[in-house]
């Protein structure tokens, strides 16, 4: 083989290895260059599905006594979200309930979902105020107070397993939080918070767009409804006394 020829096998080489190599970074530059960084302020994030799993150790409002007993073992539970926006429906496969919040116009209406019973309570936006519990749209999207991450410290837009994410820390009322937002989604991979003995945390296990979610939310289309303002004309009810309790259970904490 000539020097020519050597010289012109060498730069085919040369050539080929260098395609080879920019088409191996191809990808993840392209992931890149195609994901949308959403500020977690924003009013409508994209429309998804996401399971997560929550774990909680110790008691959030422990009443101290010289009985103290042990304390329980953390419980961990699997949920699911549906977002878009005008409704958001969160359930838990295992306990066989959900939760339904919808948007008409500037009103919220939420309805507390019992699959086993068939039933719903609906709960109108009035007795949401009365209740104190009539969070804001944006806080039932992103899954917490975008408040709150006002109020911690934001570090760097960071890439991790090629998504963007930025972390956010600090200490409020006692309360430690660390919270890692995927930027992508507008949607926390991690949400924790210890406050004393008590932990608890929550992790995204997986996302996908709405359109593409392998999971539905159980349909309660033929689901009895009770008003929320109709339960003390049905205190006799087995149905409303179980879930009066489970209402008394979860104000109280």
């Amino acid at each position: 083989m000539s020097n020519r020829s050597r010289q012109i096998l060498i730069h085919l080489i040369v050539a080929a290895l260098g395609l080879t190599l920019t088409a191996c970074g191809t990808p993840s530059a392209q992931r890149k260059a195609n994901v949308n960084i959403i500020d977690p302020a924003v009013a409508n994030p994209p429309a998804l599905a996401a399971e997560f799993v929550t774990t909680r150790a110790g008691e959030e409002h422990r009443h101290e006594s010289p009985h103290e007993e042990q304390q329980a073992a953390p419980e961990t539970v699997e949920w699911r979200i549906w977002r878009d926006s005008r409704q958001i429906v969160t359930e838990r496969p295992r306990l066989g309930i959900g939760e339904l919040w919808q948007l008409d116009g500037q009103t919220i209406i939420h309805r507390k979902l019992y699959h086993a019973d068939r039933r719903a309570i609906e709960f109108q936006h009035d007795d949401l105020k009365m209740l104190q519990s009539a969070p804001s749209w944006q806080k039932l999207s992103l899954m917490l107070d975008p408040q709150l991450l006002r109020q911690l410290s934001a570090g760097d837009i960071e890439w991790v397993d090629g998504y963007p994410v930025r972390e956010y820390s600090g200490q409020l009322e006692g309360t430690d939080w660390r919270v890692v937002m995927r930027m992508d989604i507008a949607l926390p991979s991690i949400i924790e918070r210890r406050h004393g003995e008590f932990f608890e945390r929550t992790e995204l296990l997986a996302s996908y767009p709405l359109s593409q979610s392998p999971w539905r939310p159980t349909s309660a289309d033929a689901y009895e409804i009770i008003d929320f303002a109709d339960l003390g004309d049905k205190e006799t009810d087995p149905f409303v006394i179980k879930v009066q309790a489970q209402m008394g259970h979860e104000h109280h904490h």
